[in-house]
């Protein structure tokens, strides 16, 4: 079946009804691509060979073949697949039932001899039940020989030009990080005389340390012990958080965690799309197994938290492993937000506090202003 772009209401309904819940993922791709843009769906003809599934890592290496009118040719590349859709859905059988894909492409059909040939494929998803899955690091081989040297040639502009881009984007990322630490600069606090270094971003100063101040009873070093303060700061309950900020400074409100990921992300989609981040944020130091870049100068070390459990028992937990701060609690609604990230974190999370873990204690940065 062929949707042109000026049919896509009417292709869409009729796709609906097949084995699809939805359209692959491939409009985008296909409707920004210079030329006429189209996609179709084909049949796959022998067995769909998959790699080892790799838990922690959750790439699935695949490769078919289609022979499907004037689609010929065989495909390889890697799909991400969520782990519970291996272990809980069937997930082969699935693929092996529907032995479907969507190709997408943006140009007419080819004609090398007296083969026709579609040989400028964007993309290609493989169906796997009612689930479309991209592959990446497409690799085509067509029968064809002139097919194949148009298609490869044709790939090799595309990829230096996608080359180009990221380059381009990442001399644009560079001098953005070397922006912000030229923002760089410090603050005394008046009440014990510490020193910490701060980082502005979209206009808001921001400690780029833990904060290590005393409240009595609501503030400890990790494990009681004195170094782990130096060097991480304090850890404090939700109590001691409060007070943890020194005049004119506060406790971040969780709208003012989520503007400082985006602000130093430049990841204007939201913290949720913003990529693999949470390395920039590390601290290069202070993590099992080494540290991150701190390409900010956010300088995240892993302080670990302190736990409580019932009325008497405390264990520190996780140092090395997770780092977790403390927000403000949003206006009046008693709702209290904990921004987190782990030793193998691409991002940093937001989670949820609830009642009984009030009394753990976690780190704190503060911000300036109301």
């Amino acid at each position: 079946m062929f949707c042109s772009k000026t049919k896509f209401f009417v292709c869409f309904a009729v796709l609906a009804g097949m084995a699809f819940a939805a359209p692959p993922k491939t409009w985008d791709a296909i409707y920004k691509a210079e030329g006429e843009g189209d996609y179709t769906a084909v049949k796959i003809v022998g067995n769909i060979r998959m790699g080892k599934y790799t838990n922690y890592k959750e790439i699935q290496p695949v490769s078919f073949k289609v022979e499907d009118g004037m689609f010929s040719f065989s495909a390889s590349g890697n799909m991400v697949v969520p782990a519970n859709k291996i272990e809980k859905e069937n997930f082969y059988q699935q693929c092996d039932k529907s032995k479907e894909a969507w190709v997408s492409y943006f140009n007419k059909p080819m004609t090398f001899g007296k083969e026709e040939q579609i040989v400028h494929i964007a993309g290609v998803d493989l169906a796997c039940g009612d689930d479309a899955y991209a592959l990446s690091d497409l690799r085509i081989k067509f029968t064809n020989p002139k097919a194949q040297e148009y298609w490869a040639a044709n790939m090799e502009k595309y990829e230096k030009y996608k080359r180009e881009q990221v380059a381009e984007l990442r001399r644009a990322e560079q001098q953005h990080h070397a922006d912000i630490r030229s923002m760089s600069g410090s603050f005394t606090d008046p009440r014990d005389g510490q020193t910490y270094r701060t980082i502005k971003v979209e206009g808001r100063e921001w400690f780029a340390q833990n904060v290590n101040y005393e409240v009595p009873g609501h503030s400890w070093c990790y494990e009681d012990k004195e170094n782990y303060c130096t060097r991480s700061g304090k850890l404090y309950d939700l109590e001691g958080a409060r007070k943890a900020c020194p005049e004119g400074w506060h406790l971040p409100r969780d709208r003012e965690w989520m503007d400082m990921i985006v602000g130093l992300t430049k990841c204007y989609e939201g913290v949720d799309k913003c990529g693999k981040f949470a390395e920039k944020m590390k601290a290069t130091t202070g993590w099992h197994g080494g540290g991150g870049t701190d390409e900010y100068g956010f300088s995240v070390y892993s302080s670990g938290y302190r736990k409580v459990i019932g009325k008497s028992i405390v264990r520190y937990e996780e140092m090395g492993e997770y780092a977790g701060f403390w927000s403000a609690q949003n206006g009046r609604n008693e709702t209290i937000w904990l921004w987190s990230m782990g030793r193998m974190s691409d991002q940093m999370v937001r989670q949820l506090v609830p009642n009984n873990s009030k009394n753990n204690a976690y780190s704190v940065r503060c911000i300036n202003g109301n």
